[in-house]
């Protein structure tokens, strides 16, 4: 359904834009605005929008705690009834009411990439001086139940109950976990440029470049939730790996905040609108991708750090050349395999309530019948982020965990039924699972 969704919306752009290309418009300011019109009727479409949940695609400004902000937005995808400012076609809404922020460019150069970038950072750092204010009121509690399983699969644990709890962890943890509710709570935020960036290479080192300018100048605006959701240019994409929908790993705990596209960047943005709407109405969405993953690859690493009693954030680019980012959009998405220790370990957890204790005995028992040892079942299962580190014991992060065991005693696992299912189909596989159910 979103394939063919984003192959609408992608037709829908192309056909408005050509039509826009047949004119000389000298006057810039209207140029603009026939490109954010694109952009506003293309996303308040049906086959984009669900019709039952008053959502609207409005252009005006941001009320933050009654505070309007005094930037213009491009566009905005809005759920409820704004306040019109007079007679003219501009709205005021609150941010909460807001789901997505857009910022439209008929040609995406650095200086508007900049520009674009500190316009939307100035507003989630409002959103989140906003967010500190209703804490500090003791009547706001707000919902982590997005944030604390992003948490638990980057760092293989388990996620404080309350957000209050955040003061628990270590500094570093503490700076993730703050990241990832601001992510999970606020706009997503969107720089869509028609047209700039001639290569996906052109498009990443812009984005270091900007990152380097920053951090000589001090480094305000650099924290990741400054970082915008997602950045077009021609059929090139920036995507923010915060979890909402994408999140990527790359080893142990280094987090990919940043990666590139170079197929439709319709079905990026639709992407990103669905799973906004998708948390935020807590709805589940027509997705029907089938087993097809958006081939990506790693821009940015983030990894938070404490220095003394601060903690702060290092990053890490990857540098590709153009010819070596050239590839198919053709990844399939598959369940996360496991070997036979790791199988003997989840039986064990399954029958001892969803609790895997991790104590000499277990260590012993994996050594004398698996030849391996609870270190690294341990690692295997945390690294398919299915399952964390909880006290004493490893359990599973999600409410109901599919496991399927082969023959030759190894096993497949992921909490993705539907997509399970598939692979299981395509594979000719028997989808005969064992479902672990965890309750809290």
């Amino acid at each position: 359904m979103i394939i063919n969704a984003s192959q609408l919306l992608e037709l829908f752009i192309r056909e408005e834009t050509t039509k826009l290309q047949g004119f000389d418009m000298p006057h810039m300011p209207t140029l603009g605005s026939a490109y954010e019109k694109v952009t506003k009727q293309g996303i308040d479409q049906s086959f984009v929008l669900p019709q039952n949940l008053n959502l609207k695609v409005v252009s005006g400004f941001v009320s933050v705690g009654g505070e309007m902000l005094p930037e213009q937005i491009d566009c905005m995808l809005v759920h409820g009834e704004g306040i019109r400012y007079g007679l003219t076609d501009e709205y005021i809404y609150e941010i909460e009411n807001i789901l997505c922020i857009f910022e439209v460019k008929k040609t995406l150069r650095k200086k508007d990439y900049i520009d674009a970038f500190d316009h939307l950072g100035k507003i989630r750092k409002k959103f989140a001086e906003h967010f500190e204010s209703k804490l500090r009121s003791g009547e706001f509690e707000p919902d982590i139940t997005v944030a604390r399983k992003h948490f638990s699969q980057i760092t293989g644990r388990i996620a404080p109950e309350k957000y209050l709890d955040i003061h628990r962890l270590s500094k570093s943890d503490g700076i993730l976990f703050y990241a990832l509710v601001q992510e999970s709570l606020a706009p997503v935020s969107i720089i869509q440029g028609y047209e700039g960036y001639k290569s996906e290479n052109g498009l990443r080192t812009a984005f270091i470049d900007i990152l380097e300018e920053k951090g000589k100048k001090g480094g305000q605006g650099l924290g990741v939730p400054s970082i915008p959701t997602l950045v077009t240019s021609n059929e090139y994409c920036l995507v923010k790996g915060n979890g909402v929908p994408f999140m990527v790993i790359r080893d142990k705990d280094s987090w990919v905040v940043t990666f590139s596209t170079r197929h439709n960047p319709a079905k990026m943005i639709l992407e990103l609108i669905w799973s906004k709407i998708s948390t935020y109405f807590n709805v589940k969405m027509p997705w029907g991708d089938g087993l097809h993953m958006d081939s990506i690859e790693p821009l940015l690493l983030a990894i938070p750090k404490e220095v003394e009693d601060r903690a702060g954030w290092l990053y890490r680019t990857i540098e590709i050349k153009e010819k070596d980012l050239k590839r198919e959009n053709n990844n399939k998405w598959a369940p996360y395999p496991l070997g036979s220790p790791e199988m003997s370990a989840i039986n064990i957890m399954a029958m001892q309530g969803g609790y895997l204790p991790l104590d000499d005995e277990m260590q012993e028992f994996l050594k004398t019948n698996e030849n391996s040892s609870l270190e690294k079942v341990v690692k295997s299962l945390t690294n398919s982020r299915e399952f964390m580190i909880d006290g004493n014991y490893l359990r599973p992060i999600n409410g109901v965990t599919h496991v399927l065991t082969h023959d030759d005693g190894s096993g497949h696992v992921s909490s993705e039924r539907d997509k399970f299912d598939l692979w299981c189909q395509e594979n000719d596989i028997k989808p005969t699972y064992m479902n672990m159910i965890f309750m809290e």
